[in-house]
């Protein structure tokens, strides 16, 4: 199988530090999990003295769309990694699904729904716990504390925190949801579009200064009491928005029950620790899942912590633990 392998910032030569460190190693973890396929990669050619890959050779590139309109049928699979942000995430994966080349991730239509978190929240509701969630106009903001956030937004970016009596500074572009106190985790998951296997699930270390929210890293797989409820939560959610494919993250506020906070129709950033203390290679897990192949389990030999460093993510393996 001819596999073309590409993260939207590192192929496009967006040196945007908060999601640049997680998109190379995210990149390196893809690149080393198919590396006994027949893999080509992409880096822009702002980063051509980059040492990525492991020992691989990237494909430099100009204009990324513009490569991937010539290039891009010439293989037989893909995977790629972006954000939601701006519609990118969406936007590509159209580009991919129309190529007909097979795509080893979620469809346009489940992606679209995922990447507006109005329509995510339209399509669970009463069938998940969600945060109440609120338009610009129907906000009381002498109430309680609110989270208010950019309906596309990826990780913790823009994120911020409306104390009560603060004056508001709403855009069109944003939720506001109430703020709710509890565990902040995701659980990692593989689904073929219809099925969804709960693997791990995971903690994220979120930092709040000056009341905006920022992502730190986390660690994975988490023991925690309530771990059977957030994968029930988690497994309820992917399976009720058709298409969602391969590797599939859900983020939950663990609270008096799990409550949705979004689904990101991708890979994320616990896939670099995930894959540190696996028994299986999750990269042929998700060709297989996309592939209609789900497996009984997955068993994890260990805790994998994960942090922002100066050139990536840096990985702590615990190997004291054993997994689920």
């Amino acid at each position: 199988m001819k596999l073309l392998v590409f993260e939207y910032a590192t192929a496009s030569g967006i040196d945007d530090p908060e999601i640049f460190l997680e998109g190379r190693s995210m990149l390196e973890a893809l690149l080393a999990d198919f590396r006994d396929f027949d893999v080509e990669f992409l880096l822009s050619e702002r980063f051509a003295d980059m040492d990525i890959g492991a020992g691989l050779r990237p494909s430099l590139i100009g204009d990324l769309d513009d490569w991937l309109q010539e290039n891009l049928e010439e293989f037989d699979a893909c995977i790629f990694i972006a954000a939601e942000e701006d519609m990118e995430l969406y936007r590509l994966t159209r580009l991919v699904e129309e190529s007909g080349v097979l795509l080893l991730g979620s469809s346009a239509d489940a992606v679209r729904t995922c990447s507006d978190k109005r329509l995510t929240y339209r399509a669970l509701e009463g069938r998940v716990p969600l945060i109440r969630t609120y338009e610009p106009g129907e906000v009381d903001v002498a109430g309680s504390r609110l989270i208010v956030k950019p309906a596309d937004g990826v990780a913790c970016q823009g994120i911020r925190i409306l104390e009560p009596g603060e004056a508001p500074d709403f855009s069109d572009d944003v939720i506001i949801q109430d703020f709710i106190e509890g565990e902040s985790v995701s659980v990692s998951l593989l689904s073929d579009g219809e099925r969804a296997l709960p693997m791990s699930l995971n903690r994220q270390d979120i930092m709040v200064t000056g009341g905006e929210l920022g992502y730190c890293g986390g660690s994975a797989p988490l023991d925690h009491g309530m771990r059977e409820d957030a994968f029930t939560v988690a497994r309820r959610a992917v399976e009720s928005i058709p298409g969602l494919r391969g590797y599939v993250g859900v983020d939950l506020i663990l609270a008096d029950e799990p409550y949705l906070v979004e689904i990101n129709s991708r890979i994320t950033t616990p896939y670099i620790g995930l894959r540190r203390v696996s028994e299986a290679n999750l990269g042929h897990l998700i060709l297989e899942a996309v592939l209609g192949r789900l497996p009984s389990g997955v068993k994890f030999n260990g805790t994998a912590s994960f942090r922002k460093g100066t050139d990536g993510m840096v990985v702590e393996v615990n190997e004291g633990f054993s997994g689920y």
